[in-house]
């Protein structure tokens, strides 16, 4: 009885039309972060997505209206929302703000290391601003929120005894793991050697938080 109501719960197969049809955007959109891991957002043209997902010009635009923009967008935050889930997932764990700090590095840091995610998650163009303008920021606010709530909380039961604004020291660590995923993804720098150094780091301020 338990399995017949199980299977009854299950949602009904999508038909072959709408399989097809989220097959070919997921196609659209691994073919777009290829070109743009590649080539940058500047350099990258809707006929060379196109012709990597072995898809027209019209069927791209077909499903992406805004073409290369909507492209990126799309990606970047699909990388946006792991890193979210990842980082809400690090502060509903054990541990305490040190700890927090660097296990939300190493999340930013995996990023950093994939080949293809990391090098696209990197990139720098002036040309990009109005593109990203609604999703640019969008996982380092909330994990600049994260850390902040997290300090304020600890400087309340007594924890750290800082006086400094937990936002503004929120936003100098978000900004340093942002640094240290792009730097691991062009490979200037070993992944291992970030995580030791924010290992430090955080050590050294929750020395300094606490007046020692």
């Amino acid at each position: 009885m338990a399995d017949k109501a199980k299977s009854s719960e299950r949602p009904p197969p999508l038909p072959l039309r709408e399989r097809n049809r989220l097959r070919t955007r997921r196609e659209l959109l691994d073919a777009a972060l290829e070109v743009f891991a590649e080539s940058g957002y500047g350099s990258a043209t809707v006929e060379n997505i196109a012709a990597r997902a072995g898809a027209s010009k019209v069927t791209l635009y077909t499903y992406f209206p805004q073409g290369r923009e909507e492209l990126f967008r799309e990606l970047y935050e699909e990388v946006n929302g792991e890193l979210i889930e990842k980082a809400s997932a690090v502060y509903v764990g054990g541990g305490d703000f040190s700890t927090r700090v660097l296990a939300l590095t190493e999340a930013l840091v995996e990023i950093g290391r994939r080949p293809l995610i990391g090098r696209f998650y990197s990139i720098d163009d002036p040309a990009l601003d109005e593109a990203l303008n609604p999703v640019r920021g969008h996982a380092s606010r909330v994990c600049a929120e994260l850390i902040a709530g997290d300090l304020a909380a600890a400087r309340e039961t007594g924890a750290v005894k800082t006086k400094a604004s937990p936002e503004a020291i929120a936003e100098l660590l978000v900004g340093a793991m942002r640094s240290a995923l792009s730097e691991v993804a062009r490979e200037t720098v070993k992944s291992t050697d970030i995580l030791a150094a924010m290992e430090a780091l955080t050590t050294g301020l929750k020395k300094s938080l606490n007046g020692q």
